[in-house]
């Protein structure tokens, strides 16, 4: 059995993921401070590595990477704590907020949602069999 690894550089396309980064290369993702996506994809993909130079930027020293193909969620909690612990304060401010923008958003999209399930045209158009 052969195992596919895709090594990726920073010119590389991701091909992978959510339809808003799917397309990007991985040096745009570094562009717009997306690292955390890179590195969940890192340590939770078995079959996707990158080259050592995005290694370092992303901050996966030595001592956090592995063999691949495979995947270590315990050293990913512990790269993420390590991470967190060397993070400035300006950096913890900016990860909070983005944290909190994200679960604003999220809330005010079931609030939406919720709404429109409660609607008269809806709810005759789920009992006719159309949702």
């Amino acid at each position: 059995m052969v195992v596919l690894k895709r090594v990726l550089t920073r010119k590389s396309i991701l091909n992978f993921g959510y339809a808003d980064v799917r397309d990007l290369s991985v040096q745009m993702l570094l562009d717009l401070g997306n690292q955390k996506y890179l590195i969940n994809a890192y340590f939770n993909l078995e079959k996707i590595d990158f080259v050592e130079d995005v290694l370092d930027e992303l901050g996966i020293t030595p001592e956090f990477r592995f063999v691949k193909p495979n995947k270590d969620n315990d050293l990913h909690k512990v790269f993420l704590k390590h991470r967190h612990s060397t993070l400035s304060s300006e950096e913890k401010i900016s990860e909070f907020r983005r944290s909190k923008a994200r679960e604003k958003a999220w809330l005010v999209k079931k609030v939406k949602h919720n709404q429109k399930i409660s609607k008269k045209g809806f709810l005759r158009a789920r009992n006719q069999g159309h949702f």
